[in-house]
């Protein structure tokens, strides 16, 4: 084999084995990078195929803290154009597992699947803390993609037997949240599954941590009274008896 061929096999081998090795703390200066800030990895050990850290993530709530995550890379989704990780990870109680990756033109999280107990919502979402939810969160997206001006995609958020602590009405309902993308900024309705506090209305979300929403709020006839202190947050009220919700987030 000729010298040229031996120096190029050689220059090849060394690069993928630099590759191999190349630290974890090279995907967090990367992610936050790339994310402008959204997303902020933390104490990152392993290698940028395997590792795990916490992690930092904005949301229209505020900061959102990841106690610990662990991503795996997947190869065979280089075969489709993207590069795909598998992440699983676990914060107050909540455990989640998706695929994070990256196309040419957007970030990608497919079979997203979130859940837990709503009392651990306030030690990582710290905005909602004073209101001490309960109850149970989960999450499911089959497949969402984003970049900076649109998203694509439809996820639900269900809360069931919800509950606040300056309510006695206990549970005030179950809830869920459906959104949807088509481009542009993502649309969600927000519907009462059952309960004596009833909510409804409609918004949208925005990359990275932009949020409208415009809806009503209203108490069961039974249960009106004892709501009243939960209504008196969320807005004024109407002619109808029930409450206007108008909330805009930046």
């Amino acid at each position: 084999m000729r010298p040229t061929k031996l120096a190029v096999i050689g220059t090849a081998a060394y690069a993928t084995f630099l590759v191999a090795l190349m630290p974890a703390s090279y995907v967090a200066r990367e992610a936050e990078a790339r994310t402008r800030g959204g997303l902020q990895v933390h104490e990152a050990s392993g290698t940028v195929w395997n590792g795990a850290g916490r992690a930092t993530i904005a949301t229209v709530a505020g900061p959102l803290a990841i106690e610990r995550f662990t991503w795996s890379f997947l190869p065979s989704r280089l075969a489709s154009g993207r590069i795909g990780f598998a992440v699983e990870g676990t914060s107050s109680g909540f455990t989640g597992r998706a695929e994070v990756g990256r196309t040419l033109a957007a970030w990608e999280a497919r079979n997203v699947a979130l859940a837990g107990d709503a009392r651990g919502v306030g030690s990582f979402l710290p905005l909602l803390a004073h209101w001490r939810p309960e109850g149970t969160l989960a999450v499911e997206a089959q497949r969402l993609a984003w970049d900076e001006r649109e998203m694509r995609g439809e996820a639900r958020l269900e809360w069931r037997a919800a509950a606040l602590a300056l309510s006695e009405v206990r549970p005030l309902g179950s809830y869920r949240v459906e959104v949807r993308g088509d481009g542009g900024p993502a649309k969600f309705t927000l519907q009462t599954l059952e309960g004596a506090l009833r909510l409804s209305g409609q918004g949208t979300v925005e990359p990275p941590a932009r949020l409208s929403f415009s809806g009503a709020a209203q108490g069961e006839a039974a249960q009106a009274a004892k709501l009243v202190p939960v209504l008196d947050l969320m807005g004024p009220p109407r002619a109808d008896g029930s409450r206007a919700i108008e909330w805009r987030l930046n």
